[in-house]
């Protein structure tokens, strides 16, 4: 008997274990796939950097908190800052850089969700890196932090500058504090020569969302740090990065963006690195945020010019946000009536009435089923029978009321 529960659970834990690596290898090629389709390399999978982003989802969920930061003497600690962990896993560089996320279904959302947060999107879009480690970890208890899920990213040329030993030589600028020794002292025209090689595999210019890109959700809710402070909603935002490899100084002339009618969206904050307040963007990075959320069903056409390193730039592209399958009712008035047929699914936007105004709860009356898409936005599903009683949703400030024929 306890051999077959002891089989029974290696089975159970090698099932467990193909699960998460299947989940892992799909999230890995959703990644590469919009990568290589915004112009960039596709990451490679690193031992080292997975086991140290696993060990810091791990620390989230048994510490019941969000970010990239963990305290010593705490539960499941492995190091305070990225650096650290990854060092501690194995790995020879210390630079590295790492996206995180919780409370998603899925790793696919995970990525989506990451890559609707400007600064957390050129994390994953960086010019420098070329493999990357992916951590999970949830759990089924009642707890606030549900699910985790930890991206670690780094070169593989400077892992190995970190294990070649350098001469030191009178008249050369050296580097410390980048390897597993931090007083190992590597050449800066090699580290820089190395960043450049992994740089010039990819594209001269990347725009997001990529040229023809679909299914772009409508709306931007947060993000740690806030590039938009006061707003609590607004519109997807859009981004273009010139590669450090091929330019220096880069100059904004314009950043417009146009909806399917031809008409400007004039209500939108530019974002570069002398108007970023979070000081997160470079000289290189330019950012679009639409003050108001984007239509579903939409298609977008965003123009950019610049003047790089002398030269003129132009970029002209398009993008459609994501058609639900269901049927949208649009709703901004404050008392809504609406006739929807019995059984039927469908999806109940509430148009924000300014960049504060999201939902927190309702209350249902009548045998609705409601969830969730985001705070703006419920999937309904009405009773399948008539009711002489209300159908209702009651938002506080806005209520809708339904008509089951």
């Amino acid at each position: 008997m306890r051999y077959t529960f002891l089989r029974f659970s290696l089975l159970l834990l090698f099932l467990l274990v193909s699960l998460e690596a299947n989940s892992q290898q799909e999230g890995l090629t959703y990644l590469n796939s919009i990568r290589e389709k915004s112009g960039l390399i596709k990451l490679k999978t690193n031992k080292a950097l997975q086991y140290a982003a696993t060990n810091h989802a791990n620390y989230l969920i048994q510490n019941q908190i969000n970010g990239h930061y963990e305290k010593k003497g705490t539960y499941a600690y492995t190091g305070s800052t990225p650096s650290q962990r990854v060092i501690k896993a194995g790995y020879p560089s210390t630079v590295v850089m790492e996206n995180v996320s919780i409370n998603t279904v899925g790793q696919k959302k995970s990525i989506d969700n990451l890559f609707s947060a400007i600064y957390h999107r050129l994390v994953f879009l960086n010019f420098d890196n070329d493999e990357i480690g992916f951590g999970v970890s949830s759990t089924k208890k009642k707890r606030t932090v549900k699910q985790a899920y930890v991206y670690n990213m780094g070169s593989s040329g400077l892992s190995e500058l970190c294990k070649r030993s350098f001469t030191l030589t009178h008249g050369v600028y050296y580097m410390s504090h980048i390897c597993k020794q931090s007083n190992k002292m590597v050449p800066q025209s090699l580290f820089d020569e190395t960043k450049d090689k992994v740089r010039r595999k990819n594209r001269d210019i990347i725009v997001y969302p990529y040229d023809g890109q679909n299914d772009i959700w409508p709306a931007f809710y947060n993000e740690s740090p806030d590039p938009l402070p006061g707003y609590k909603v607004s519109g997807f935002p859009l981004s273009v990065q010139f590669n450090p490899a091929n330019y220096k100084h880069v100059k904004l002339k314009f950043f417009r963006l146009y909806d399917e009618k031809g008409k400007e969206i004039k209500e939108t904050k530019i974002l570069q690195h002398n108007s970023d307040h979070n000081h997160l963007l470079s000289e290189l990075e330019f950012v679009l945020m639409p003050l108001r959320r984007l239509e579903f069903d939409t298609r977008y056409t965003a123009v950019f010019e610049a003047v790089a390193d002398g030269a003129k730039v132009k970029k002209h592209w398009t993008f459609r946000t994501v058609k639900p399958e269901e049927k949208i009712y649009r709703v901004s008035d404050n008392k809504t009536k609406l006739a929807v047929q019995a059984g039927s699914t469908a999806l109940l936007y509430m148009v924000p009435d300014s960049g504060k105004d999201i939902l927190h709860s309702y209350k249902s009356r009548g045998g609705i089923n409601a969830s969730f898409l985001d705070q703006n936005t419920l999937k309904v599903t009405f009773p399948k029978r008539r009711s002489s009683g209300r159908v209702s949703l009651d938002f506080g400030k806005k209520k809708v009321f339904f008509d089951i024929q």
